[in-house]
């Protein structure tokens, strides 16, 4: 804050300040959801047991499992256009 005390972020405060940048870049906005998107799809990467990603992000379902294939899709198709 304006006193330099530290004050934990909440969900809502970070979404606003970062639609906020995005808006005034005319990229739109964005979602908690996004994030919860890329994470599991960094720890995965970097080979984290997908049990262990599931309940580190709260999954409840293996719903983010669709969500890390349609990446893959949309990630190699981007990547072959730099080849």
């Amino acid at each position: 804050d304006k006193l330099g005390n530290i004050h934990p972020m909440v969900k809502q405060c970070v979404l606003e300040r970062i639609n906020c940048i995005v808006a005034a870049w005319g990229w739109g906005t964005t979602f908690g959801h996004s994030f919860c998107i890329g994470g599991a799809s960094f720890y995965l990467v970097q080979k984290v047991d997908p049990k262990i990603v599931r309940l580190a992000g709260r999954w409840q379902s293996l719903a983010y499992e669709m969500y890390i294939r349609t990446f893959e899709q949309i990630a190699s198709q981007h990547l072959s256009v730099l080849s």
